[in-house]
């Protein structure tokens, strides 16, 4: 692989592009942008010759819809794009390899943006680009924040779970997936599992009648749209033959 020239600030580093359809409209746009979960604004960010109103999208064309955009160093002030490049701190690779065990060389830059800590190689697939796998380049979220190596929580520096570790950090401040990691018991953070608010309605709130009749073979309850009582014909009501001795 030959690496690419850095970009200049403001350029914009293609990660993924996808293909327009074959009929276009105002709307297009903004479906390209949510089928890859990037927002509209993004998408023009990363597509700077599309005009706001989307009307000279082109048919069949293809659009960047993964990507960011190279900004000044951190010492010069924010960034205000949400799709900012994260800065180039290292040599750029120039064989496809990167990472520690290779001079710590960058992919950023180059036509394969991420760095995967698992084969220290520059890719631009998903699995490459995953947290908790791309070690540098433009990763899914800040790889400082990652696990790379399944531990998590206040033990590792508070790391995030993500990618194939799992999305839920345990108390145990170990990554993975399923109740004994994202249950609400055992979940530090993650997707972590919130338990179903407890019913804390009275049972005349919550009859089950669904036409005012009650009691009988059915044994429908009564509630506050029909009343809440359920008088000895069987049917619901507020008024004193309702409420006054029952069914």
């Amino acid at each position: 692989m030959i690496a690419q020239a850095l970009p200049n600030i403001g350029d914009v580093v293609c990660r993924y592009k996808a293909k327009a359809p074959p009929a276009v409209n105002y709307y297009t746009c903004t479906e390209l942008a949510m089928r890859y979960a990037n927002t509209v604004e993004n998408f023009f960010t990363l597509n700077p010759s599309v005009k706001r109103d989307c009307s000279n999208i082109t048919p069949n064309a293809e659009y960047c819809v993964k990507g960011c955009t190279k900004h000044a160093s951190s010492h010069q002030g924010p960034s205000i794009l949400t799709t900012a490049c994260p800065d180039v701190q290292y040599p750029v690779s120039t064989d496809g390899f990167c990472g520690p065990k290779h001079g710590n060389e960058s992919c950023s830059g180059t036509d394969f943006q991420c760095c995967n800590s698992e084969t220290w190689s520059c890719g631009d697939k998903e699995e490459d680009c995953a947290p908790g796998t791309c070690w540098e380049g433009a990763c899914t979220g800040f790889p400082s924040e990652y696990s790379m190596d399944g531990k998590c929580g206040p033990a590792a520096d508070g790391l995030l779970c993500g990618g194939k570790w799992g999305d839920c950090c345990n108390s145990q401040g170990m990554c993975g997936a399923g109740d004994d990691f994202c249950s609400f018991e055992r979940c530090y953070s993650g997707n972590c599992t919130i338990p179903p608010p407890r019913n804390t309605k009275l049972p005349w709130q919550t009859g089950t009648t669904p036409d005012g009749t009650c009691g009988g073979a059915n044994g429908y309850t009564c509630d506050v749209v029909f009343g809440n009582c359920c008088s000895k014909n069987g049917t619901c009501g507020a008024l004193v033959e309702h409420c006054g001795s029952g069914w």
